[in-house]
């Protein structure tokens, strides 16, 4: 198995978060048979109603140890303004361009190369490759792995988990969490001449000074910091929309939507409610729909310190953005590395150096080595 070639095929597959990804998935499926792995699909349905499917491949009958699983997704963020088919691979330049070569399909098929080169009675513990759905707008896929896999049911989670997310191959033990909500008004729509309208965008403006004030607060005040992080003040963004209505029409809804980002030991459940209770007192509708915890591993745990001899380093870093982790850690032990930079993930024209996949491949591998074989 080659992993710049696995990535080539798995970039010409749509697989932007809501559409289904079954095509793709089947396709993996027979990939991850054809090199003697035990496959389960754990299907569910989206928030939409879309099908959607999980793949665990299990190598290693050792029912005795937990073992080791390579976690990574396979759903993507859409692709505007390419100068290029975001869905179909481009070589170029030392470089793979394509959605997903860096976040992260070209880490998937890393995972999947380093898989292909070990034998049932080579491993002394089972090695595990998690491929998940919708990871990119809510952790759903993962969501339904912990809840209905009845591969982890009858052999319990595996003990290890490496997120294999664009770290650059820098060993991160902790990111910030994802807190997600909208806040609605309504209104009725008319012509702004005629004074008979009702307009949503002024039933929010209260709610918006609270939130202003939240986000001063978290921004500001030091007692809210944590020095682990860059920056080591939380998010609280706040995006409005009304549709675009016209300047002459009172605007009949209007949305705010916040993303917060709490970090390890913080109380996020005092600023959702401070939020849910701000838009009750103005009559507004409150939608909470993404709630995911923040992730810390102990820098002093095996994982985080096996991660640190494969690299190489003395220091594991920590990421402001979030990953498949913040709902595995709470099953396994975790640390996020991999293949690719975060600063090319989700942008346009995105792409992974080419070097990437072998150096991917040999981390990954090293793992395997220390986990379920030594």
């Amino acid at each position: 198995m080659d992993a710049k070639e696995l990535t080539q095929t798995l970039i010409g597959y749509n697989t932007v978060s809501p559409r289904s990804n079954v095509e793709v998935m089947e396709f993996l499926t027979e990939t991850l048979e054809s090199i003697d792995c035990e496959v389960e699909q754990v299907e569910y349905r989206d928030p939409a109603g879309v099908l959607k499917v999980n793949l665990i491949g299990r190598k290693g009958r050792n029912t005795d140890k937990r073992g080791l699983a390579l976690l990574g997704h396979i759903d993507t963020v859409p692709a505007i303004g390419w100068s290029m088919n975001p869905f179909e691979a481009r070589i170029a330049d030392g470089k793979m361009y394509g959605r997903g070569s860096c976040d992260m399909k070209g880490s998937v098929a890393c995972m999947i190369e380093v898989a292909s080169r070990y034998a049932d009675s080579e491993l002394n513990a089972p090695l595990y490759v998690v491929i998940t759905a919708d990871e990119e707008v809510g952790y759903f896929g993962a969501s339904a792995v912990v809840e209905k896999s009845q591969m982890f049911k009858k052999h319990g989670f595996p003990q290890y988990g490496v997120v294999g997310e664009p770290t650059e191959l820098h060993a991160v033990y902790a990111h910030k969490g994802a807190v997600r909500f909208t806040v609605t008004a309504h209104g009725r729509a008319a012509h702004s001449s005629t004074g008979e309208g009702d307009n949503a965008n002024l039933k929010l403006i209260p709610f918006l000074a609270e939130m202003r004030e939240i986000y001063q607060e978290l921004t500001s005040d030091t007692q809210y910091y944590n020095a682990e992080f860059t920056p080591p003040f939380t998010d609280w963004n706040i995006t409005i929309s009304d549709g675009e209505c016209a300047a002459n029409i009172t605007s009949p809804l209007s949305v705010c939507s916040i993303n917060y980002r709490p970090m390890p030991g913080d109380d996020a459940q005092v600023w959702i409610d401070r939020a849910r209770e701000s838009a009750e007192r103005h009559e507004l509708i409150f939608d909470l729909y993404i709630n995911a915890p923040p992730v810390r591993t102990s820098p002093d745990a095996e994982i985080i310190q096996t991660a640190l001899k494969i690299t190489g380093e003395t220091t594991p870093q920590t990421v402001a953005y979030s990953t498949d982790a913040t709902v595995f850690a709470q099953h396994m032990e975790t640390v996020i590395i991999g293949p690719g930079s975060i600063r090319q993930a989700h942008t346009v024209d995105e792409w992974m150096a080419l070097d990437q996949f072998p150096q991917g491949a040999s981390i990954f591998n090293q793992f395997v080595e220390r986990l379920c074989v030594g």
